[in-house]
């Protein structure tokens, strides 16, 4: 009666989820080992040339939001009358 049922729902094209099927913990260790093999590393050239365009951008980053503040603090200061244009 019950898997009439879960046929009659898989067959209708209604969005229930199916349920995964448990497995033991031995299973599950296999399980996570052979998605473990299929990662693909980064070599240290790799890793170490995107260590260095991170630290690049952020330089890159830093400098455009310091023009920035200092566009705005002038800006700010014109405005409050602290400072003249010329």
């Amino acid at each position: 009666m019950a898997d009439e049922k879960k046929t009659e729902l898989a067959t209708a094209g209604a969005d229930v989820p199916v349920p995964a099927r448990r497995v033991g913990p031995i299973e599950f260790f296999r399980q996570v080992n052979r998605e473990r093999k299929k990662v693909t590393w980064p070599t240290l050239k790799e890793t170490w040339l995107t260590t260095v365009m991170v630290f690049i951008m952020v330089g890159v980053t830093m400098v455009f939001f310091a023009l920035v503040d200092a566009v705005l603090n002038y800006g700010e200061m014109l405005l409050i009358g602290a400072r003249r244009l010329f």
